[in-house]
């Protein structure tokens, strides 16, 4: 009972800090992190990490990335073009070098160092979108480069992650154990993708014969699931699998109406409960190499700043084109939090890591409008 009445509460404050972000032009995602960062050891000590609620927030992990597959179109990936890959491959490299620099220059394990790279790799795009949405400026050509260079950023940070994950589980780090891990899961891409791009047209087929209620959802969710447990068997992360599994379904006649009972199932109960979870996980107490948290917060922002701007001045744009791009893919958050969350759980990276990204992520989403604005006057 008591278990029931804590998920109870922490669905509550979910919505209360969602619905006061929301009203402060913040994503509400936002507002349910700091909820659990209130709760927890961080602030008011009213609640510690729970195993049970960890495994209950993990699905709301599952259908995170099952969505965000959903919502990429491989075909306008290819329409993007050659600015936004470039601006991608920056926005990825360099602030995964500068991290694991800074981590392994403060005598860090290998390990640790990769993952805190691995974490600055992704992007968010939902303060951006917001911020051009409200200055008039998102459908120029600098805010569609942003869009779908935040889209490839994204595919290329969850395959580092799976990478830095399969070295870090073998505990060894080996350029040859790289490559070879690099394969496999190039592998398993493939191989998933034909595969399931098959048994989507094929579970379509099947679906529209079967009378029971919402048949439709409970084969998607199977899928989702099997998907997510084929790819932790493959030794890749079970969120991989989960991405694939949208990506797949993202050209299914099924994919409207699966997405819509996701979105209610996700948001309504688990994505909530997964991010408040988060919160009550991280203590913002633990980092006291105060010195080195500025660096990495400098390397969060610097590097896609610097990295995405300058090779997006090699694919064609004008040097303030390029600064407005770079400034655009300063926000961490849904899949840092992921990455971070996924590393905690598999015991792979110290909690001392896991609470800088929820400091990264909050720095990162509250400072990126004022310079979104900035760039753009």
């Amino acid at each position: 009972m008591e278990f029931l009445i804590q998920i109870m509460f922490f669905l509550l404050m979910a919505k209360i800090g969602g619905e006061l972000a929301e009203r402060a032009k913040l994503p509400s995602v936002l507002g349910e992190l700091l909820v659990g960062l209130a709760l927890g050891p961080s602030l008011l000590r009213l609640f510690s990490p729970d195993p049970a609620m960890n495994d209950i927030s993990g699905i709301g992990i599952i259908l995170l990335m099952f969505l965000a597959g959903l919502e990429t179109d491989l075909e306008e990936m290819k329409k993007t073009g050659l600015v936004s890959l470039l601006a991608a491959l920056g926005g990825v490299g360099l602030p995964f070098c500068l991290a694991f620099l800074v981590g392994y220059s403060y005598g860090w394990n290998t390990v640790d160092s990769l993952f805190l790279g691995t974490i600055l790799t992704a992007t968010s795009v939902g303060i951006t979108v917001r911020t051009l949405m409200d200055i008039g400026k998102l459908n120029t050509s600098v805010g569609m480069t942003i869009l779908g260079a935040a889209v490839i950023d994204d595919v290329i940070g969850i395959i580092v992650f799976t990478v830095v994950r399969g070295v870090s589980l073998d505990q060894e780090f080996s350029v040859l154990g790289v490559l070879e891990l690099t394969g496999v899961m190039a592998l398993f891409f493939i191989v998933s993708l034909k595969a399931g791009f098959w048994l989507s047209d094929r579970l379509d087929t099947w679906v529209t014969r079967m009378r029971t209620q919402e048949a439709s959802l409970a084969v998607a969710i199977i899928f989702v699931l099997s998907m997510a447990v084929i790819a932790e068997r493959a030794q890749v992360a079970g969120i991989t699998g989960a991405f694939i599994a949208g990506i797949v379904m993202s050209r299914s006649s099924r994919k409207e109406s699966v997405e819509s009972k996701i979105n209610a199932i996700g948001y309504g109960f688990f994505v909530p409960l997964f991010f408040v979870n988060i919160g009550v996980n991280t203590n913002l107490h633990e980092i006291t190499m105060l010195g080195m948290a500025v660096l990495v917060v400098v390397a969060a922002i610097g590097g896609k700043v610097l990295g995405s701007g300058i090779l997006a001045v090699v694919g064609g744009l004008s040097p303030r084109e390029a600064l407005q791009v770079g400034v655009g893919m300063v926000p961490r958050l849904e899949v840092a939090l992921i990455i971070a969350s996924m590393g905690l759980t598999a015991g792979v990276i110290s909690s001392l890591v896991y609470s800088l990204t929820v400091a990264i992520v909050l720095v990162t989403t509250f400072i990126t409008p004022p310079l979104i604005k900035l760039a753009f006057k």
